[in-house]
């Protein structure tokens, strides 16, 4: 290790290469707990992309397995090695240059979103492609190698180091001479790399699509069951009239900005759900018309308005995150799956179900839980999440304040509180997998080769034989449950 660290330090910098314990752990972390993850051999923070190439190059030579990360704001493990792996830390890779004129941006993939929404602010602009709530510390590229329920529509193009250190553009970025402004020419080598967990290489550059930040009108209503919230969700997406809709159950914290944090419940009586809706147009009129249609429906549903603080709220500041743990320090995790719409309000009942047969269990253990419903498209990604009072870890710590650090930073551990929730997250997961549900964020802990046909799994081999023959880029990746 010694003189692989040597090598690295005087290809990339001194600076730039890292084998403290405490920082090669913390870089094998992500929010949840994995018993046999493995910290890093070393963690190098390459500067560029010709930097990036030149380390992994070198890395080929020693033969070493390689995971890249960016914030490791994810659940699933993919950032999280079996074995002892070199960590390819991207947060340094963040130049943003933005084409108004064309409305498109490339970005280094260790770009937050946070700080992208801020130099396109002044433009009037936002990028086209969603991304996560917790977008003040999560990056670009991150986003791109795991993937999101809101999809990767408005990705354009990738440059890609590949395990043998060679770079390659796909999309907007792979003609000479031109402008990024068009990911389909040919075949879409983009996608290739979209939702990969990195197993596919270190992606270094993103060409984004950018839009108008158009007005927004809001609307939320109450429900008094999830059935009914559901029906009117559906309807609402196969309407086409909103651009952001999304429902809480009465546990959930009133700021969805604020880590999804339970609340107690009041004596008044509360309603079971709450759909908040967004609807953009070119004019407020425009966007307000829009949630008119959605109160139609939401009213033949049984709703209930109420005002629409949450959604303006989440809009104003869709990255307002306090550390990813609950109110007093508890921490977070969720499981979720993508359901088609036909599907969405069987799912949500059986999850509910298993809650029930599970509450006692739960409740012994002081574990509480929530949803998050929503839905950006065609389709309804069902978000159960799980809090619990257990010791942090230092990727929880370095994204509190101070004085929650020192508020919440010496909690007692406990695993059976952790194993109990990890049990519940695959049986969920299971059960939203027998509804015909979809994952994005597949690291290590959702199902992928087994539930698919037979030939697109040979495909899917094969391509990673092609791109890492000798099996080192994030090792483990996209193989299912990691226990």
């Amino acid at each position: 290790m010694s003189s692989l660290a040597a090598a690295l330090a005087q290809r990339i910098g001194a600076a730039h290469v890292v084998t403290d314990a405490a920082s090669c752990a913390l870089a094998t972390s992500d929010l949840f707990d994995w018993p046999d993850a493995a910290p890093a051999e070393i963690v190098i923070r390459p500067g560029s992309t010709a930097d990036t190439a030149t380390a992994l190059r070198l890395l080929a030579e020693f033969g070493r397995s390689i995971v890249p990360r960016g914030a490791g704001m994810s659940y699933s493990a993919g950032v999280v090695p079996r074995a002892p792996a070199v960590v390819v830390d991207t947060t340094r890779l963040n130049d943003i240059s933005i084409d108004a004129g064309n409305l498109t941006a490339v970005v280094g993939a260790g770009t937050t979103w946070q700080a992208l929404a801020a130099a396109l602010a002044p433009h009037g602009l936002r990028a086209a492609q969603a991304s996560p709530v917790s977008g003040s510390v999560s990056t670009v590229g991150g986003t791109v190698a795991q993937n999101l329920p809101g999809g990767m529509d408005g990705i354009l193009g990738l440059t890609v180091v590949l395990a043998d250190g060679n770079a390659v553009c796909t999309g907007a970025l792979a003609l000479r001479g031109a402008l990024p402004f068009w990911r389909h020419m040919g075949p879409d080598l983009t996608g290739l790399f979209l939702g990969d967990c990195g197993a596919f290489g270190v992606k270094t550059q993103v060409a984004l699509r950018l839009a108008p930040d158009r007005p927004g009108a809001f609307g939320s209503f109450a429900f008094d069951s999830s059935a009914a919230m559901m029906a009117a969700m559906v309807e609402v997406a196969q309407a086409s009239i909103v651009s952001r809709a999304f429902a809480l159950d009465p546990l959930r914290s009133s700021n969805p900005g604020q880590a999804a944090a339970p609340r107690r419940r009041e004596a008044r009586r509360e309603p079971a759900w709450t759909l908040h809706l967004t609807a953009e147009g070119a004019t407020v009129p425009a966007a307000e018309a829009a949630v008119e249609v959605a109160r139609g429906i939401t009213t033949r549903h049984g709703a209930q308005e109420v005002p629409a603080t949450i959604p303006k709220a989440l809009r104003a500041r869709p990255y307002s995150i306090r550390g990813l743990v609950g109110p007093e320090g508890e921490r977070w995790v969720p499981v979720h799956g993508m359901l088609p719409l036909a599907n969405a309000r069987a799912c949500l009942a059986a999850v509910e179900a298993q809650h029930a047969a599970m509450a006692a269990e739960m409740t012994a253990a002081g574990v509480s839980t929530s949803h998050i419903i929503s839905s950006l498209g065609a389709y309804v990604t069902i978000e159960p999440m799980f809090y619990w009072r257990d010791a942090l870890d230092a990727l929880h710590l370095q994204h509190l304040s101070d004085s929650n650090r020192a508020r919440f930073g010496n909690h007692p551990p406990n695993q059976a509180a952790r194993d109990l929730v990890r049990r519940a997250r695959e049986v969920l997961s299971g059960i939203m997998d027998q509804h015909g549900a979809v994952h994005a964020q597949l690291g290590r802990f959702y199902r992928l080769g087994s539930r698919m046909e037979p030939g697109a799994a040979q495909l899917l081999h094969s391509v990673k034989a092609m791109l890492d023959p000798r099996g080192r880029m994030n090792p483990g990746a996209l193989e299912g449950v990691q226990s």
